[in-house]
């Protein structure tokens, strides 16, 4: 998928939604593992119109890809903390935070990310996806919405494991260098999405500031002050004099096989959508 002749370009949507999508994830719960596994089981929860079945530790740690005693010790907090309740053969979401207007409006931004990117892919002949009329909002998600949505899940979780393959397990430096990139050309993907099929000349790439992702992503700004210095040993990124931080051109040039990795990434989520009976 890396000689897609979009390659880059789906690059560019795709990242922002990824970004909005991880900054949810991390809302979820004070612990990025914690919101994943509640993501999970929300994805679970909107696929199953009766009542979700339990989901067991060892499964949980397989989708996830994390050992299972690490999965074990933030089940037994999600559990303290009754964002999950314990039943035979695993756990499940507690019903007063699946049902609850937090809950509802987390899923609901996922959904506008994921209209918003297949509207972008569509821009650039990518689908045929056009974003539904404006409607009174409900209480409760649309069919069509709640598959986009468990769909739109299931991607960000896969992105999420991509991301963690791609810098050696270390995920906070790949939700800081997303960070990082997204922001350095999202004025071009909110304005002319198709207007560049290559990737941006770096004299295009707007520097962003530590202050800027700490606040973008809620992460603390040490936090991503540690992370950022790292990539900049690492030659990932580099600092854009008093402006910020750029990942430059050349670093992406570089990652092809993560370029190809999101394309394939996207059009399994298109394709799920698909078959699910939607036009996209």
């Amino acid at each position: 998928m890396a000689s897609h002749p979009e390659v880059y370009t789906i690059g560019r949507i795709s990242t922002e939604f990824f970004l909005r999508g991880f900054e949810v994830i991390g809302q979820v719960h004070d612990d990025i593992l914690g919101g994943m596994i509640l993501m999970t089981m929300l994805g679970e929860a909107l696929g199953n119109a009766g009542a979700p079945a339990a989901i067991g530790i060892r499964e949980l740690a397989r989708r996830l890809d994390i050992p299972f005693e690490t999965v074990r010790r933030q089940v037994h907090k999600l559990v303290r903390s009754r964002a999950c309740r314990a039943e035979d053969g695993g756990i499940c979401l507690a019903p007063s935070f699946r049902r609850s207007t937090r809950t509802n409006a987390m899923l609901r931004k996922i959904h506008l990310e994921a209209v918003r990117m297949l509207d972008g892919l569509r821009r650039i002949r990518i689908g045929h996806y056009k974003p539904p009329g404006s409607s009174a909002t409900s209480r409760t998600l649309s069919k069509e919405q709640a598959v986009v949505v468990a769909a739109s899940i299931r991607l960000l979780l896969a992105a999420l494991k991509a991301l963690r393959g791609f810098f050696k397990g270390d995920l906070m430096s790949g939700l800081v260098f997303t960070a990082i990139r997204a922001a350095n050309t999202k004025h071009i993907t909110n304005t002319a999405p198709g207007a560049n099929k290559d990737l941006l000349p770096d004299a295009d790439r707007r520097p962003v500031s530590m202050m800027a992702i700490s606040n973008s992503m809620r992460l603390p700004y040490e936090t991503v002050r540690r992370h950022a210095a790292k990539l900049i040993r690492q030659g990932m990124c580099r600092r854009a004099g008093r402006d910020g931080l750029v990942v430059p051109t050349a670093t992406l040039r570089g990652m092809t096989f993560e370029a190809g990795t999101v394309v394939q990434l996207v059009f399994d989520f298109m394709q799920e959508l698909r078959t699910s009976g939607m036009r996209v």
